[in-house]
């Protein structure tokens, strides 16, 4: 009897079951047995791409959008039917309509010369709420974090023009606090909402450093000392977070 419950152990063991089997099936199951649908299906959606891209200089205005919003809902779209068989496949095509999204807006905006700076703004905002949400749909962190960085961005610029005259030590000052806030939010959810533990974690460490990149990149001024600064904060982060690594690692990754 011995023999035979090891037996089929290992024979179990071996032996995937079959839902296992079913959820590994998506489209690179069907391109490799050479089913005929998915290969019209991939012509088609190339074609289109390809088309719309050769004839978007000649389109108006309304059929550009249109043209933009409907691939990439399609992209979209076709991610979250495939996320639970075909995960890598999902995350591709993710990836795709977000960089479908962000380079058709800057296309368009460049063709039509509008203002630039105002609608480069708008659509930064946009794709920051589009990423946050079908980040948080899809389940993909990387997603949800450009999101939220983009809206960020947004937020950043808003301050810079009603906020003009900030020194470092106030931008210091304002931004850590947004990062202390972001960091104990992420604790706070980590044991309902892990994936947005990890998520506002980044983006807690992130914007430990946005008073130099608000300085330097969005203020325009001098490097100087600014720099050095950046690097001897950079070290004692890092430092606070090796000191705080069983903590901080846990409810991250829990």
């Amino acid at each position: 009897q011995y023999c035979d419950f090891l037996s089929n152990l290992y024979r179990e063991d071996g032996d995937p079951p079959q839902s296992q089997n079913r959820n590994n099936t998506g489209l690179l199951t069907y391109l490799r047995n050479g089913h005929g649908v998915a290969w019209i299906l991939g012509f088609v959606i190339i074609s289109c791409i390809c088309l719309i891209g050769f004839y978007f200089t000649a389109f108006p205005l309304a059929m550009q959008i249109f043209s933009a919003s409907a691939v990439t809902t399609i992209c979209y779209g076709v991610a979250a039917f495939w996320r639970s068989s075909e995960k890598s496949m999902s995350a591709m095509l993710s990836t795709l309509g977000s960089a479908i999204m962000l380079g058709s807006g800057v296309w368009i905006i460049q063709l039509h010369q509008g203002e630039a700076k105002v609608w480069f703004l708008l659509l930064v905002g946009l794709c920051g709420v589009v990423w946050c949400l079908v980040g948080l749909t899809l389940r993909i962190s990387l997603l949800h974090y450009c999101g939220l960085a983009g809206l960020l961005l947004v937020y950043a610029v808003l301050i810079g023009r009603y906020w003009p005259t900030a020194t470092l030590v106030m931008l210091e000052a304002f931004w850590i606090l947004h990062a202390v806030l972001l960091i104990w939010l992420s604790w706070g959810v980590h044991r309902r909402f892990p994936r947005l533990a990890l998520v506002y974690f980044a983006i807690g460490i992130t914007l430990a450093f946005m008073a130099e990149a608000d300085t330097i990149i969005l203020r325009h001024q001098v490097a100087g000392d600014v720099v050095f600064y950046s690097i001897l904060k950079l070290a004692f982060v890092i430092g606070i977070l090796f000191w705080t690594r069983k903590k901080w690692i846990t409810w991250v990754t829990s």
